[in-house]
């Protein structure tokens, strides 16, 4: 009834779950949390112990929120694909996608980041992986349902489904050796012997 924003809600629950952890265990992480892989699987003491429940409920529900996401994704990425036709790709594509994916988003993770702290290296890779595509899906069919004219509803979809297709070809081929190289440079930095 109040007639609010979905997205800020699940936002809102998501603060006031992390808030209920927190106080429960004193901003310290949990030792010891076991989360079973299946309900099937071993004891679930953790999850009525006191100070363990918290963190082993947030731990289960953001399990179960990946494979929901893992899902979703897998079937927007098919009907993507199934939708998507050259008669319908416009030339502006051809430079709008390297425009968003090489310039825009960059400088956009660049300047959300400043101050942040984390390191260079991380924010090159949250800069170019960026954010799914399914957003871009839930944006795209809000102006449409809204009263988008039917011509700018096209044009858009057409940009969308193109910028959606380019991320999921260029970052699927890029995302291994980029973790690699990522994870490899990260084990250096721990290594290393302090001076």
């Amino acid at each position: 009834y109040a007639h609010s924003y979905g997205f800020l809600a699940v936002f809102a629950a998501g603060l006031a779950f992390r808030r209920l952890e927190a106080r429960s265990n004193g901003d310290s992480e949990p030792k010891d949390v076991q989360i079973p892989s299946s309900i099937e699987d071993g004891d679930h003491e953790d999850a009525s112990h006191p100070e363990k429940a918290p963190a082993y409920m947030t731990a289960a529900v953001l399990r179960f929120n990946e494979q929901i996401e893992r899902i979703g994704t897998t079937i927007v990425v098919l009907l993507v694909g199934a939708m998507l036709s050259t008669r319908y790709l416009h030339a502006e594509a051809i430079w709008f996608v390297p425009l968003l994916m090489l310039v825009i988003r960059p400088i956009s993770v660049t300047i959300a980041l400043l101050g942040s702290g984390m390191p260079v290296s991380e924010r090159r890779l949250i800069s170019w992986f960026g954010v799914r595509g399914v957003g871009s899906i839930y944006y795209l069919t809000y102006a449409i349902e809204h009263g988008l004219p039917f011509l700018y509803a096209e044009e858009l979809t057409t940009m969308t489904l193109s910028v959606i297709a380019a991320s999921v070809i260029v970052h699927g081929i890029s995302v291994t050796p980029l973790m690699s190289w990522y994870e490899r440079r990260r084990e250096q930095i721990t290594t290393v012997p302090a001076q």
